[in-house]
C-alpha cells in the first residue's frame, strides 16, 4: 500500500517544497523592494549634497551631508532586518540577482551594526575633518598656496628653499587634523570591534568581498617583484634630480621629488609634457577622445564642475549622482599633463558609471568594486603619455612622436614602479594605524616612507605628516584599490591587445577605436555588480587577477 501511494507523496512534497521555495523568494524580493524604496531617495540627496558642498565648501551642506550620511547608515544598522536578511541568505533561492542583492546588502548591514550613537560620533568627525581639508590652504611666507600651486612648484622650481617651503606648506594642513583622525580610528576599530571584527582594517576588507589573507599576499608580492627594479630606476632617478639641484645623491629629500608625497614621477628628462597641453583645451580633448570610442561624456562635462576657486574642493573626484545617468566629475583643470590625466582618470570613472546598465536593479547598479572603476580610470589616465595617442590627438609629427617614444616609456615605467612603492606605504600604514592607533604613527610613516619608498625622512622632523594625506581620514582603507586597479588596467590592455592581435602595446590604436569602447561597455561596465568583482574579471578576460601582466610591462 505505501509503495503505491509513496509517488503520490513524493509529488506532494515537491510541490510543497517548491511552494516554499517561491514563498520565500517573493519575501526576500519584497523586502528588497521595500529596502530600495526607502535607500534611493536618501542616496540622491546625500550624494546631490556631498557634490554641493564640495563646490561651495559651505559648512551648513556638509552638516546636511553628515546627517543624511548617518540615515543611510541607520537604515542598515538596524538589528531585526540584519536577522531577516541573514535568514534569506540561508534559504533556498534561485534568482541570481536576487541572491546577489541579497549578499550586497548582508555585507551592508554586517558594516553598520554597532551602536547609532557610535555611527553618529563617526560621521560628524569624518565630515568635520574633511571639511577642513577641503577649505584649508598652506601658506608660503604668509601667502596662501593652492594644490595646484605646490605641485606646480615641486614639479618644476629649481629654488631648493622655495621647494622646501611648498613641501613644508603642503603638510600644514597635518597637525590641525590629526588628532580627530587618530579618534576616528578609534572609533572605527571601536564599531568594528563591536560586530566580532579584529579592528576596522579587517571589517574594510571583508564586508568589500576581499580577504585580508589575499590582499597581504598580492601586496607582499608587489613589494618583492618591485623592489629591485625599483632600486634600479630610483638610483638613475636620484642622480638625475642630484644633478639638476647641484647636490649629492645622498642629499635628496623628500622635497626635491615631484609631489607632496612621492607617488608620481618626476621629470627626469629634458623633455617636460606640460608643453604640449599648454595652449589646447584638456577637457575637450578628453570629450573628443571619449567620443570617438563610442563613449559619450558631454551629460557627464554639462554636469561637471571643472576650473578652481575660492572655498571649491581642492582635488578630484567622480559622482553617480542617482545610478540613472546623473554622472559627474569635480576637477580643478589647468592645460598641463598632469590634468590632461586627471580628467582622463575621472572620466574613465565616469563612463563607467554611466553605462552600467540601468535596467538592473539599483543595488546592482554600480561597479563591480571601487578597484575595477580605478582600473578604468587608470587605463586611460595613462593615455596623456601615450606617443600613438598624443600624435593623433594632438597633431603631432612622426618625429615629435618617435622622439617621446623613449622617454615616455621611461617615464611610464618610473610611475608604475613609484606608485606601486608608494601604495605599499599606504597599505601599511593602515593596517598598523587599525592595529594600534596609539602607537608612534609619525616615526612609523617615516620608517615605511624609508623602506618602500626609499626616500630619507627630514632631519629632526616630528610631525605628523601622515595625516596631510586626506585619504586617511576619508576614504579608509581604500589606497590598495588604486594598486589594484593598476593590475587590472594591465590584465585589460593585455587582453585588448589580444583582441587587436598585436604583439606590442605600442602597436595599439586608441584614438576613435569603437572597439575599444564597445568591449568596455558590454564587458565591463554592462554588467554593474550583477557579478562578483573575481568573477567578471574572469568573464571579461578569461581569467583571474593577476600581477603578471603588470610586472611584465616594467
Amino acid at each position: 500500500m505505501l509503495k503505491k501511494w509513496f509517488p503520490l507523496l513524493l509529488a506532494i512534497g515537491i510541490v510543497s517544497c517548491s511552494s516554499q521555495n517561491m514563498r520565500n523568494e517573493k519575501a526576500a524580493q519584497a523586502f528588497i523592494d521595500s529596502l530600495t524604496n526607502v535607500v534611493q531617495p536618501l542616496y540622491r540627496e546625500a550624494s546631490q549634497v556631498y557634490w554641493d558642498a564640495t563646490a561651495t565648501g559651505n559648512d551648513a551642506l556638509y552638516e546636511r551631508y553628515a546627517e543624511l550620511d548617518l540615515a543611510l547608515s541607520k537604515i542598515y544598522a538596524n538589528p531585526t532586518d540584519f536577522a531577516k536578511i541573514k535568514k534569506f541568505r540561508e534559504r533556498k533561492i534561485k534568482d541570481p540577482l536576487l541572491i546577489r542583492q541579497l549578499e550586497i546588502t548582508y555585507l551592508n548591514f554586517l558594516a553598520n551594526q554597532t551602536d547609532t550613537l557610535l555611527l553618529k560620533q563617526i560621521t560628524d568627525l569624518q565630515t568635520a575633518v574633511e571639511a577642513r581639508f577641503n577649505k584649508f590652504r598652506g601658506k608660503i611666507d604668509n601667502r596662501e598656496v593652492s594644490g595646484n600651486d605646490i605641485r606646480e612648484i615641486l614639479a618644476n622650481s629649481t629654488d631648493l628653499k622655495l621647494r622646501k617651503k611648498a613641501w613644508e606648506a603642503s603638510k600644514q594642513v597635518a597637525p590641525q587634523v590629526a588628532a580627530d583622525i587618530i579618534q576616528l580610528a578609534k572609533l572605527r576599530n571601536q564599531a568594528a570591534q563591536s560586530m566580532g571584527f579584529e579592528n576596522f582594517y579587517q571589517m574594510s576588507l571583508i564586508t568589500s568581498e576581499q580577504d585580508p589573507a589575499e590582499i597581504q599576499r598580492i601586496f607582499d608580492e608587489l613589494d618583492r617583484d618591485t623592489r629591485q627594479p625599483f632600486i634600479e630606476v630610483k638610483a638613475l632617478m636620484d642622480s638625475v634630480l642630484a644633478a639638476r639641484f647641484k647636490i649629492k645623491p645622498e642629499e635628496l629629500r623628500p622635497w626635491h621629488y615631484a609631489d607632496p608625497f612621492f607617488q608620481e614621477a618626476p621629470v627626469v628628462t629634458e623633455v617636460n609634457l606640460d608643453q604640449y597641453y599648454a595652449k589646447q583645451n584638456v577637457v575637450e580633448l578628453a570629450r573628443r577622445f571619449y567620443d570617438g570610442i563610442g563613449l559619450n561624456v558631454d551629460s557627464i562635462l554639462a554636469h561637471s564642475d571643472l576650473y578652481e576657486r575660492q572655498g571649491k574642493y581642492p582635488h578630484a573626484y567622480c559622482t553617480d549622482i542617482d545610478r540613472a545617468g546623473d554622472v559627474r566629475i569635480m576637477v580643478n583643470v589647468r592645460n598641463d599633463e598632469s590634468w590632461m590625466s586627471t580628467v582622463l582618470h575621472e572620466l574613465g570613472h565616469g563612463v563607467y558609471s554611466y553605462n552600467v546598465d540601468r535596467n538592473l536593479p539599483f543595488l546592482l547598479r554600480e561597479e563591480a568594486h571601487t578597484f575595477t572603476t580605478e582600473a578604468i580610470a587608470i587605463f586611460f589616465e595613462q593615455l596623456s603619455h601615450n606617443p600613438t595617442w598624443m600624435q593623433q590627438m594632438l597633431g603631432l609629427s612622426g618625429a615629435e612622436r618617435a622622439a617621446l617614444k623613449e622617454t615616455t616609456q621611461l617615464t611610464a615605467r618610473l610611475q608604475k614602479l613609484i606608485f606601486a612603492r608608494w601604495s605599499l606605504v599606504m597599505l601599511h600604514f593602515e593596517k598598523e594605524l587599525y592595529t594600534n592607533p596609539d602607537q608612534d604613527l609619525n616615526r612609523l610613516w617615516w620608517d615605511l616612507v624609508e623602506k618602500y619608498q626609499m626616500v630619507k625622512r627630514p632631519e629632526n622632523r616630528n610631525l605628523p605628516d601622515w595625516a596631510a594625506k586626506i585619504h586617511v581620514a576619508s576614504y579608509p582603507v581604500y589606497y590598495h584599490n588604486y594598486e589594484l586597479g593598476h593590475l587590472l588596467a594591465a590584465q585589460l590592455l593585455h587582453f585588448f591587445m589580444k583582441m587587436e592581435k598585436v604583439k606590442s602595446a605600442d602597436q595599439l590604436v586608441f584614438v576613435n577605436n569603437i572597439n575599444l569602447g564597445n568591449f568596455l561597455r558590454q564587458n565591463v561596465f554592462a554588467v554593474g555588480k550583477k557579478y562578483r568583482w573575481d568573477e567578471m574579471i574572469v568573464r571579461a578576460t578569461g581569467e583571474k587577477l593577476t600581477a603578471r601582466y603588470f610586472v611584465e610591462q616594467l
